[in-house]
């Protein structure tokens, strides 16, 4: 027999089996008018959530435009978007030049293939962004119809329609209030986002009917997302198992399927960008070598020293907490969450990668599903304590609210760090690029430039390769989210100009862009190494400019005739100890040559130079007593995270200031270790 309430005219409520006793049967006559009001209560508040998951969506197209013009985008966005824009030209089978590997052996994604008719409508790079935005917000939508269901099931609660509507109040705002669902958004593009809507929309679905066929439409569309949408797949059957006898059957094959589809996609070598080994290699100790363990291996070594894995996550536990308080915390006891939360939890706090900590993409499913599970909890409660309920629907409203107040006013400052200025440039720079040339780019601002067939990111000490003709190279060493030491983007920047003779397009608001075209039989661009020794001209600071006359051995930066730093912003990380600071100058009006420890904005020596007769080098040692740690913020109280440590070291800046007027030329800056002072 089928008994259920249609919540605001679904048109496919809960089919109970009446031997089932997980969701409760009519026990009774109902008064019509109180039952009417419950229904009519949820379904206003259905409406309006629905209203203001719209207007939510319309935000994150906004803000995705946003960061798109600003060229905000790092590799991982360009790994989608050079392979959406090959397919969209022809290319079937897209090799991407970002992981120097096949996309498809990537995560078995395949997906991208049919988005890719969208780019050919609408060919521009905010549009994947675009595409994850109307997912997103769609996995939002079914996981708040979810919710609803379970705030009014049959026969729950009757007495009043202010219950019902209240729970699905507080789901809503657990959804959209939540801060890291604002963070994952604005970092780049992943398919694991779009895979949550047909992920959260076969799980409604097995709720609701397990026996419907368009489970395994949602279930096929989330597979084709890849091997982590898969792995999603496998505990939300698990989760549906464990929930009752009415969905067992139904989730065991649902993980059955997810599983065999994980383990195809093993087997054939489309899951190199999953990282298994060299995430979770260090867990099985003496196993062997991390390039040489398997999934068994692993396994194996992580049993063998349980102990190991719970200090790693007890270490990490206070952004293990924060994945699941900001939405809605008591969701995880959740039959429906359980064992969806204890997945990725241990997933991304187990894996070598402290980045995948970071509250971002990686815990996305924790975003949508805990709401659910939330609401699932309050609402039992309040079957059984009605002001229980209330009090914890409270409570958990308020810590949501405050993790919004806290962290969304800080999702611009941690994922837009590319300037205005500097965006102009770069943005100038990409309309001039012909098509079939290479592009090799920063790593922060690489994205926006992958729809082509070759594209590299500049990702600290390697070797490019090169594959055209004409190679452009765009550095931009403190624009967005930048890995690459400062020296090592300005010992490149130095090469291009000196000894590869390259041709300096532009350098302005920070961002260098060379064209460059190699000599017959050059396979590789090498990024050079860490050097002591920089060309001040990479480096002109408020009251400095860089002056390109000549060949490049006589480029300087040079005073504008304003007060303040004709160079700076060249950073060594360096550890405790003893150096020399040098710059190579020529002035005609007395300057003062400084060290800053930038980690803490602490002046650490200081000289004031006198006019000079041409060209001098003026030496200050430096002593770095401390290793400081760079001011970073982390939160309030209980509503705080861990954030990923910078490098160790402290980070000197050599700067050169000037009073104004005269003549201020600076040609290089060095700093070297010395010997420890004999005792």
């Amino acid at each position: 027999m089928t008994t259920g309430t249609v919540l605001g005219g679904s048109a496919d409520p809960p089919r109970v089996d009446a031997t089932a006793p997980d969701i409760p049967q009519d026990a009774g006559a109902t008064t019509p008018g109180r039952l009417t009001g419950a229904t009519t209560a949820l379904h206003r508040v259905r409406q309006v959530g629905l209203v203001v998951l719209g207007l939510q969506l319309v935000g994150l197209l906004v803000w995705s435009t946003v960061l798109t013009n600003r060229y905000a985008l790092t590799s991982d966005f360009g790994i989608y978007h050079q392979a959406w824009w090959l397919i969209g030209h022809g290319d079937l089978h897209p090799f991407d030049t970002l992981t120097e590997y096949p996309f498809f052996t990537s995560h078995g994604e395949l997906l991208l293939w049919p988005l890719a008719l969208v780019g050919v409508l609408w060919p521009h790079a905010v549009t994947l962004l675009w595409v994850q935005d109307a997912a997103f917000v769609g996995a939002e939508a079914a996981a708040f119809t979810w919710l609803c269901d379970l705030a009014a099931p049959p026969g729950a609660i009757r007495s009043q329609g202010r219950p019902p509507a209240l729970l699905a109040s507080v789901g809503l705002v657990l959804l959209v209030a939540d801060p890291w669902a604002y963070w994952a958004m604005s970092f780049d593009f992943h398919l694991e986002l779009v895979g949550l809507l047909f992920v959260l929309l076969a799980a409604r679905t097995l709720y609701r009917d397990p026996d419907s066929r368009m489970l395994w439409l949602w279930a096929a569309l989330a597979l084709a997302c890849g091997d982590v949408v898969a792995s999603y797949l496998i505990v939300i059957g698990l989760s549906g198992a464990l929930a009752g006898r009415r969905w067992r059957r139904r989730g065991l094959l649902l993980a059955a399927v997810a599983l065999g589809w994980a383990l195809l996609l093993t087997l054939i070598g489309a899951d190199r960008g999953s990282g298994l080994a060299g995430g979770y290699g260090y867990l099985a100790a003496g196993s062997g070598s991390p390039a040489a363990l398997g999934p068994f291996a692993i396994a194996t070594g992580l049993m063998g020293h349980p102990a190991r894995a719970a200090h790693v996550l007890w270490d990490r536990r206070i952004d293990l907490y924060a994945a699941v308080s900001a939405s809605g915390l008591i969701g995880v006891l959740s039959p429906w969450v359980a064992v969806v939360a204890l997945m990725v939890l241990l997933e991304n706090g187990l894996n070598h990668y402290l980045g995948f900590l970071a509250p971002s993409f990686q815990d996305s499913l924790l975003y949508v599903l805990i709401p659910v599970g939330t609401v699932d909890v309050l609402a039992r409660l309040a079957r059984r304590r009605p002001r229980w309920a209330a009090a914890g629907a409270a409570l958990v409203m308020v810590n949501v609210l405050v993790w919004g107040m806290v962290w969304i006013p800080r999702t611009a400052g941690q994922w837009l760090r590319v300037s205005p200025g500097a965006a102009a440039v770069l943005s100038t720079v990409q309309r001039h690029i012909p098509v079939n040339d290479e592009v090799v780019a920063s790593q922060g601002v690489v994205g926006r430039f992958s729809g082509r067939r070759v594209v590299y990111a500049i990702v600290g000490l390697t070797s490019v390769p090169v594959r055209s003709a004409t190679v452009w190279v765009i550095v931009a060493p403190s624009e967005g989210i930048e890995t690459s030491p400062v020296p090592v983007s300005d010992a490149l920047i130095a090469e291009l100009a000196g000894t590869l003779h390259a041709s300096l397009v532009t350098h302005s608001a920070g961002v260098w862009a060379f064209r460059w075209s190699p000599a017959p039989g050059t396979r590789f661009l090498k990024v050079p190494a860490y050097i002591p020794t920089v060309e001040a001209w990479t480096f002109p600071g408020s009251a400095g400019a860089t002056s390109t006359l000549g060949p490049a051995a006589d480029w300087r930066a040079v005073a504008t005739g304003r007060p303040g730093y004709v160079v700076s912003g060249d950073y060594w990380r360096v550890p405790r100890g003893r150096y020399q600071a040098t710059a190579e100058l020529s002035t005609s009006v007395p300057v003062n040559v400084e060290v800053w420890d930038a980690t803490s904005n602490v002046l650490l020596a200081r000289r004031q130079v006198p006019p000079t007769n041409g060209f001098v080098a003026v030496t200050l040692p430096v002593d770095v007593t401390h290793l400081l740690t760079q001011p970073i913020f982390t939160g309030v109280g209980p509503f705080s995270i861990q954030p990923v440590a910078a490098p160790p070291g402290n980070s000197l800046e050599l700067r050169v200031w000037t009073p104004g007027g005269g003549i201020v030329s600076v040609s290089a800056l060095e700093l070297v270790s010395q010997p420890p002072a004999v005792k």
